[in-house]
């Protein structure tokens, strides 16, 4: 059988994508428990983790957070420090924002799944170009205007739903696994603290 090979289309971020700022707080967050809106920060997020909007931060509604407000098929990108990951919204929040140490981004162009796209920037290759594009600031802050030239493979869609279906059953496998590893760690220690104490039941 002979081997094909595939040349796919490479694109620009901001030929894909409408790019914006999260929400800017002045000062603080002030947080209210009893608040509507919830807060994403880069704190309660973990790269090929889903996002859990109930430890988020909660925030009364204020000025032109509406505009703000997250959905389905946004991608998040942590925009400030050292770990410059995305992550797809694929349900559907309350009420959520994201707060300016992110940038939303919206995929408008029907050429790219948006699940897929946060697959790739969080690839090895995307990361490369990021750390490039981000070389010689001290505190690293990927700006719009950079991550707009971000180079996107842009393969036919129905391979980047495949691919992002992959990804989300791979992101499933690796949290039972950890919920697993765990739950036997819990066990050991209560088996040691049993042996050992010298006590027998």
């Amino acid at each position: 059988m002979n081997s094909m090979t595939y040349t796919y289309g490479i694109q620009k971020l901001g030929d894909l994508a409408d790019i914006r700022s999260g929400y800017l707080f002045k000062g603080a967050l002030p947080e209210d428990a009893s608040g509507d809106v919830s807060v994403v920060q880069v704190k309660d997020l973990k790269a090929g983790q889903p996002i859990g909007w109930e430890n988020c931060a909660r925030v009364a509604e204020g000025r032109l957070m509406n505009e703000a407000r997250l959905r389905r098929g946004l991608v998040i990108f942590s925009a400030k420090g050292s770990r410059n990951f995305a992550w797809h919204i694929d349900d559907q929040p309350d009420f959520a924002i994201a707060n300016s140490l992110f940038h939303v981004i919206d995929a408008r162009s029907p050429e790219i799944d948006p699940a897929f796209l946060a697959w790739q920037i969080n690839q090895p290759k995307a990361q490369g170009w990021i750390d490039n594009a981000s070389a010689g600031v001290t505190v690293r802050n990927v700006k719009i205007s950079a991550l707009r030239d971000l180079p996107v493979v842009v393969p036919p869609i129905e391979i980047q739903l495949k691919i992002a279906s992959y990804e989300s059953a791979a992101a499933a496998e690796r949290r039972a696994l950890k919920a697993l590893i765990q739950n036997r760690e819990r066990e050991m220690r209560g088996i040691a603290a049993t042996i050992l104490s010298g006590k027998t039941t």
